[in-house]
């Protein structure tokens, strides 16, 4: 007995994972162990499988994650998604941890790459929250590019505005610990930490930052290296956003936009002129939008968009604006 307790077992199970899983199983135990409640990271990035169906049952479900990087944010949503479809994610991996920021279309073209590389020559609908829809828009038009009008659904997404330019380094590290915290279930209207910090150079104001927020009960759950990783890839990411200026797309585009969310629907509508997006209004905001009551639309919304049938006691509500 003990012999095949130990053969079927927990070990065992962990080492017969894929090493995308055990370092995503990792993450999870140490913040168990630590108490952290922000939303974990992929360690290593590339195309990590969030649930759904089997892997052979059919075209899959592939989401791209936010500003921040890891696709975690998607957990509550790749349960939720009606239709028996492989739910896959793209977490930021190297090509966003690098010196230099890439393009939204160097993105989009090595993340079609890695679903090619997975057997994935077309997913039945691309999405993506936030800065993840941004890049599944761009999956989406280079694959129309090729014949392909394939669907894709942006959740509380919004090109960069090209009147906003730019941040400061203070604004950026300002807004990366919104994000946390706001990916984490807290949503402030200013982070509650001293503006002297900003100015810090980066680990310090990274290091203070967290231990000013721990001291006031919001723990942000990150070791400073981890951190520090989540901060070159949202700067990165950043960057990209806002040099990224969306061209049109001729195949069909749904839009769930929150409602107490700044993201404009209209943003999108010169850029699809032979398709007008499909409007969806969720209650909440911007980060909200992931959690339960929205994130059932946010679900039904991409079944539909892959050909499943919205769940009749909650019949998916649109319209198309201009």
């Amino acid at each position: 007995m003990a012999e095949r307790d130990a053969a079927s077992g927990p070990t065992a199970r962990v080492e017969g994972l894929s090493p995308a899983k055990r370092a995503l199983l990792e993450s999870l135990a140490r913040r168990r162990t630590t108490g952290a409640t922000g939303p974990p990271v992929a360690p290593t990035g590339g195309l990590v499988r969030l649930g759904g169906g089997a892997e052979d049952s059919g075209d899959p479900v592939v989401l791209v994650h936010p500003i921040g990087g890891g696709v975690f944010c998607y957990a509550e949503l790749s349960r939720l998604v009606p239709g028996g479809r492989e739910v896959l994610g793209l977490a930021a991996d190297g090509l966003l941890r690098g010196a230099e920021p890439p393009s939204v279309a160097e993105l989009a073209d090595h993340y079609l790459g890695l679903l090619r590389d997975r057997g994935v020559d077309r997913p039945a609908v691309l999405g993506g929250w936030s800065f993840g829809g941004v890049v599944a828009y761009e999956m989406a038009r280079r694959l129309a590019q090729d014949g392909d009008a394939l669907p894709v659904v942006l959740v509380d997404s919004a090109p960069w505005p090209p009147e906003a330019g730019a941040w400061s380094r203070a604004t950026t590290l300002e807004m990366f610990i919104e994000d946390l915290l706001g990916s984490g279930g807290v949503t402030v209207e200013r982070v509650p930490v001293e503006a002297t910090v900003w100015q810090l150079p980066v680990p310090d104001a990274l290091a203070t930052a967290a231990r000013e927020l721990t001291a006031q009960g919001y723990d942000l759950g990150l070791p400073l290296a981890d951190m520090t990783d989540r901060y070159t890839v949202f700067t990165n990411a950043t960057t990209a956003m806002q040099r990224h200026r969306p061209r049109p797309h001729s195949g069909p585009v749904t839009l769930l936009h929150a409602t107490d969310s700044q993201a404009d629907p209209r943003a999108w509508t010169d850029l699809t002129p032979d398709t007008t997006p499909t409007v969806v209004r969720v209650p909440g905001d911007h980060f909200s939008v992931l959690r339960p009551p929205a994130v059932h639309r946010v679900a039904e919304a991409l079944g539909h968009a892959a050909g499943s049938p919205a769940t009749p006691s909650t019949p998916l509500q649109h319209r198309r604006t201009r």
